[in-house]
């Protein structure tokens, strides 16, 4: 079997970054050597080939293609990519540059490949904070409201979207589930029954009109964009393909506000959203 690992390092170069991703792209040119020595360390321990892609001109014409923020379109050209290696892998892995893997367990034996792999958690309004539950459930604030101060990167706004994406074609969606495609796996067959790139053109047309119709109201509609993750899971509903919701262990995550402690040495994949890189390693060592 023909096995491969990849990640992707392309620097955002945009002016007027945000503070959070200005410290994404510091804190990526700082561990950068340690983030791909630790991905070709499991990619041998796992019989894989391991690649990592880079600014080139295949992803010229990629981004020549879309409007967008680079952030936001290095995603959707993180998935073109998987799709193009199941083309010639038998067996493909995707792990973000942020994500560490912390076990030599080979994932692509752990894990029946038949289906698309990955970590979605059910973001209902139970996944926002305790302060926000209390004044939406007491009525002390509205639904718009605690909506409006959400980032477009929210789980729960990312969910919205999906729903709202699958109301456009009269498809009744009851879950919250969204992707979370910092890791990605799954075998050639069950990539390419996504149809990700032939259908990349249509869900942007799907998603302005979800925008447009305000199905959920104009607040939370304001804030949807191309997403990637919004974009897997709403093929995986709307297609009623075959997937795998991963073990929390297999796609442990840190946001900004979590501290990195000594329990994340029982997971087996850490996703340092929060980049707090340096604390992990000492950590891990």
């Amino acid at each position: 079997m023909k096995n491969i690992i990849f990640s992707i390092y392309i620097q955002n170069n945009e002016t007027n970054l945000s503070e959070k991703h200005l410290n994404t792209k510091l804190q990526f040119e700082k561990h950068l050597v340690k983030l791909i020595d630790v991905k070709k360390e499991y990619a041998k321990n796992c019989n894989a080939e391991f690649r990592l892609y880079e600014n080139d001109t295949t992803y010229d014409r990629f981004r020549k293609k879309y409007d967008g923020f680079e952030f936001d379109i290095i995603n959707l050209y993180k998935i073109y990519l998987w799709e193009k290696l199941g083309k010639e892998y038998d067996n493909v892995l995707y792990l973000d540059l942020d994500v560490i893997p912390n076990t030599t367990e080979n994932f692509f034996e752990t894990f029946d490949m038949n289906n698309i792999c990955v970590y979605a958690p059910n973001a209902t309004i139970d996944t926002w904070s305790q302060k926000d539950k209390k004044n939406y459930k007491t009525g002390k604030v509205t639904w718009e409201t605690i909506v409006s101060h959400k980032d477009k990167y929210s789980e729960y706004v990312k969910a919205m979207c999906k729903k709202a994406m699958l109301v456009v074609n009269s498809d009744i969606d009851t879950n919250y589930l969204i992707a979370n495609t910092a890791i990605l796996g799954g075998n050639s067959n069950a990539i390419s029954q996504l149809k990700y790139t032939e259908r990349l053109k249509d869900m942007i047309i799907v998603l302005n009109k979800a925008k447009d119709e305000k199905f959920f109201g104009e607040v939370v509609s304001n804030l949807f964009f191309a997403n990637n993750e919004v974009f897997i899971h709403y093929l995986l509903d709307r297609y009623k393909l075959n997937w795998f919701n991963l073990p929390k262990e297999w796609h442990t995550y840190l946001m900004k506000k979590d501290e990195v402690t000594t329990e994340v040495k029982n997971a087996k994949m850490i996703h340092l959203i929060n980049k707090k890189f340096e604390e992990l390693w000492t950590i891990l060592k």
